[in-house]
């Protein structure tokens, strides 16, 4: 009799196992949903879209400096960046122009680091902005949603991108750009025609643009 009455313990027990197994799959699987920008020089049909909308003049790349001196690493810098960041700053210049030609206006914060980042990785001074500083709080959110005409490259930081909102009230882009791994991130928008918030159309890292300037 004692084994008889164990079954339905060990049954409700395996329920309940596999409702957890499905609860964990779930998160997880939802998990790996968020955070995630689709590359752009993974997907061919992403990459032929953005090339026909900056035909058009409707993209802006917010580019997060390259690597930038930390103190006791004990690195060789110019200008804030260290030789990878210079290295990086000019494969992403040179990969988004073979992939991307034709004019643009090229802004950035005052910042050394992105100042460089720009005239490293495009070959000419950037138009210095105060709505790229590091501290630039809805600065950035207000221009970004302004009715804006053809192609832009914007040099700025972390910090502002991780406040950009979407029309919901959510973070712009999904993740947030804060380690070291994300400098030099390039983030493509797609700018609404009379304004508006924009639409994130893909990304890019450093590595990325090394490999996209033999392309």
């Amino acid at each position: 009799m004692a084994e008889r009455g164990r079954f339905p313990v060990l049954y409700w027990a395996s329920i309940f196992l596999l409702l957890l197994m499905l609860a964990f799959t779930g998160w997880w699987w939802y998990r790996s949903t968020i955070g995630a920008c689709d590359n752009l020089l993974d997907d061919a049909v992403t990459r032929a879209y953005v090339q026909q909308q900056w035909q058009e003049g409707r993209i802006t790349v917010l580019l997060r400096h390259t690597d930038r001196c930390r103190d006791g690493d004990g690195q060789t810098c110019v200008e804030g960046l260290t030789d990878k960041g210079q290295a990086d700053a000019k494969n992403l210049g040179e990969g988004m122009t073979r992939l991307l030609p034709g004019d643009f206006r090229l802004y950035s914060s005052k910042v050394d680091r992105a100042r460089a980042t720009a005239r490293l990785a495009f070959g000419r001074e950037p138009e210095v902005v105060s709505w790229l500083r590091e501290d630039c709080k809805e600065d950035l959110q207000r221009q970004l949603q302004q009715p804006r005409r053809g192609n832009e490259v914007m040099v700025t930081h972390s910090t502002c991108l991780g406040v950009l909102k979407d029309a919901r009230g959510e973070q712009l882009i999904p993740f947030k750009p804060a380690g070291r791994e994300d400098y030099g991130l390039s983030v493509f928008l797609l700018r609404p025609e009379e304004g508006g918030v924009p639409k994130v159309l893909a990304c890019a890292w450093p590595e990325d643009w090394a490999e996209a300037r033999y392309e």
